[in-house]
């Protein structure tokens, strides 16, 4: 018996079984594996956790911040705002987007089938643009809360979903795309940076999807619709690693505002042509200069801040804090995101010799404290990103 397979011809059955089944295990992998099929499973998942998030301003308002809500609902003064959330691993607990909560007097979730629960703002991170909501079940119903993913897993064109609530409350969407980026900053995007590494996606979105999850195939959330950098078309998610970083640190209520005390940029050739930061340095003090492309040079410390009772000064070039190497901005600002009330940090850096002129390698430890001020410092001057509410 001859059997032709993928182009050859043998005549023994053994060996045509040997040579196709490769192809054919192939052939039946690919036919199992459906897009489709994935996303509407993943969607299907996350549903049951997906909430309405409806909030109530203390007076009418036609600011243009929300042009899109008052033109849905008939371009008149708009009494609150309306987008989407999901309840928390902890499902006391619902996240959302600090735009939909920002101005807010009163909020309510609805869930799928059209109950609606009141809801406290338990905190706020501009920074991560994650507010957290407590909402009270009762005694007889207990929802579902999401599965969480790990967004540091993400991959570069992986599949992903976002699952988010309709302008009328009740209707729940879903879109789908891949992940078209893991961006470190915003490009000229206007005010701070919703995280240090978030999500570039391509999947569709409406207003209402502010605050909605970002699944992957399995169903588990990876991200939180966050904006679009319309100039530049970028549709951005705040990653869940971060999300779930804040949001515990807002329910344990250890999210407190945190005082550093530095003024700082990163290393650039301007500073380098302007003569405060060399071109090139012996990091590894191996006897051959390299070129000095990343760390964060100090303009300012603030006097009796941690950093200056540390030993900090104007001039120095921070490159490591802790195990962050400050390889690029969003090293840094990740590791000042991070930092909580007592905490021993040790920073390596660089300082100019005021005898020598030459560049040596210097090491501080720096108590970080609670910034009691009424205000929080810049986005260079070292303030924390948590703000609780109230």
């Amino acid at each position: 018996m001859k059997v032709y397979c993928n182009g050859f011809v043998t005549g023994l059955l053994a060996a045509t079984v040997s040579v196709c089944l490769p192809v054919l295990a192939s052939a039946q992998t690919n036919e199992s594996y459906r897009y489709e099929d994935k996303v509407h499973a993943a969607t299907a998942i996350v549903t049951p956790s997906v909430v309405a998030v409806e909030t109530r301003f203390e007076e009418p308002t036609l600011d243009s911040e929300y042009a899109y809500w008052s033109y849905t609902r008939g371009a008149r003064p708009l009494y609150g705002l309306f987008g989407s959330g999901f309840i928390y691993k902890d499902p006391e607990y619902v996240i959302t987007n600090t735009f939909i909560t920002q101005d807010a007097e009163f909020v309510r979730v609805i869930l799928n089938d059209g109950r609606s629960f009141k809801a406290e703002i338990v905190g706020e991170s501009e920074a991560y643009k994650l507010a957290v909501l407590k909402v009270d079940w009762g005694p007889d119903f207990k929802p579902l809360g999401v599965q969480v993913g790990d967004s540091e897993k993400m991959q570069l064109g992986q599949p992903m979903a976002i699952v988010g609530k309709s302008n009328n409350n009740h209707d729940t969407f879903a879109t789908s795309g891949i992940i078209s980026a893991i961006r470190k900053e915003i490009p000229s995007a206007e005010g701070d940076q919703p995280t240090n590494e978030f999500i570039q996606f391509d999947a569709a979105w409406e207003h209402t999807f502010y605050g909605a999850p970002i699944v992957d195939v399995d169903g588990k959330v990876i991200g939180m619709v966050d904006k679009s950098v319309t100039a530049h078309g970028l549709n951005l998610g705040v990653p869940i690693n971060e999300i779930v970083f804040m949001a515990d640190r807002i329910i344990s209520g250890d999210a407190v505002d945190t005082l550093w005390g530095v003024e700082s940029q990163f290393v650039s050739p301007g500073l380098q042509k302007a003569g405060y930061v060399p071109w090139e340095f012996d990091m590894d003090g191996n006897g051959t200069a390299e070129p000095l492309e990343y760390g964060e040079w100090v303009s300012f410390v603030d006097a009796n801040s941690p950093a200056e009772i540390g030993g900090l000064m104007a001039g120095d070039i921070i490159y490591q804090i802790d195990d962050n190497f400050i390889e690029f901005h969003y090293n840094y600002t990740r590791a000042r995101r991070e930092f909580v009330p007592g905490q021993l940090v040790i920073v390596r850096f660089l300082r100019r010799n005021a005898m020598s002129g030459e560049w040596e390698k210097k090491v501080a430890q720096v108590q970080i404290v609670e910034d009691t001020s009424d205000d929080s410092d810049d986005e260079d001057g070292g303030g924390s990103s948590s703000n609780p509410h109230g």
